[in-house]
């Protein structure tokens, strides 16, 4: 069960033209957590990028190839779809470089172990201890993700990390985990979806969004050099095209965007 905490006033959140850049927090050092938005859809689908600061610096090189990418190419973002992307969301680790200390937070502590669901104050990357902080977000980069996340509740949410080469679902206690999603990534990707056994992981931000019922994945890239792009926009595209389909069922102001759908779609 997650903490109880006191009561707190959520930010409010106005609409942002497409293609705009917006702040939805600040990290320790008070660098902004930049976000980017395209496309004003019912759908949210939200690209987190460099939880683990430079220590997975290439999930933020491909975050921000993606943010490029969407700036060139608006009208590969289909009309029922609004696509927010966070290339770093642990600026202060990404300034502190690739090292190990790159992948927590200015207090050290691990951000993927900062989250609500099942939060231990003992976590590991693999045989090493990491600090998972004194309580469930008890760190800025990880509470404004969290308010961003209770106020937009997003269709669907990835997490970008290195480098198992794998999909893995969010889950959280007896909460199913949203397979379909693992499967549509693994059939866009070419990544296996497995299930993360390695070693045991606490206070994950995609299985906290999973116990909230909202879709979560963790997508690995094969190397912690290269950022997979290719790959991971058509993941991105087949995630658009899955709401999208959906979304000419549901909205008839969506009925007229058959082009813009056979186009990417097909």
């Amino acid at each position: 069960m997650e903490t109880p905490f006191p009561t707190l006033v959520l930010p409010t959140l106005t609409p942002y033209p497409t293609d705009q850049r917006f702040s939805i927090g600040q990290s320790l050092e008070g660098r902004q957590l930049w976000a980017w938005q395209f496309g004003d859809g019912p759908y949210t689908i939200v690209l987190v990028g460099g939880i683990h600061g430079g220590f997975e610096g290439n999930t933020v090189v491909l975050a921000e190839e993606l943010v490029d990418y969407f700036r060139r190419h608006p009208d590969d973002v289909l009309p029922p779809v609004r696509l927010v992307i966070i290339p770093a969301a642990n600026p202060d680790g990404l300034a502190r470089g690739a090292g190990i200390e790159g992948r927590f937070n200015a207090r050290g502590v691990d951000l993927n172990r900062n989250w609500g669901c099942e939060w231990s104050d003992s976590a590991v990357l693999r045989d090493l201890e990491v600090n998972p902080g004194p309580r469930p977000f008890s760190e800025p980069e990880s509470l404004a993700l969290r308010f961003f996340f209770i106020a937009e509740q997003p269709s669907a949410v990835i997490f970008y990390h290195s480098a198992a080469g794998g999909v893995f679902l969010g889950q959280c206690g007896d909460e199913p985990p949203a397979r379909w999603l693992g499967e549509l990534l693994e059939n866009a990707t070419g990544y296996p979806h497995l299930t993360f056994d390695y070693y045991e992981v606490s206070g994950d931000a995609s299985n906290w969004l999973a116990e909230r019922g909202i879709p979560a994945a963790i997508i690995e890239t094969y190397t912690k050099q290269e950022t997979d792009f290719e790959i991971n926009l058509a993941g991105v595209i087949a995630l658009q095209c899955h709401f999208a389909l959906e979304g000419q069922e549901e909205f008839e102001a969506f009925q007229g965007a058959d082009a813009a759908v056979l186009r990417l779609c097909q």
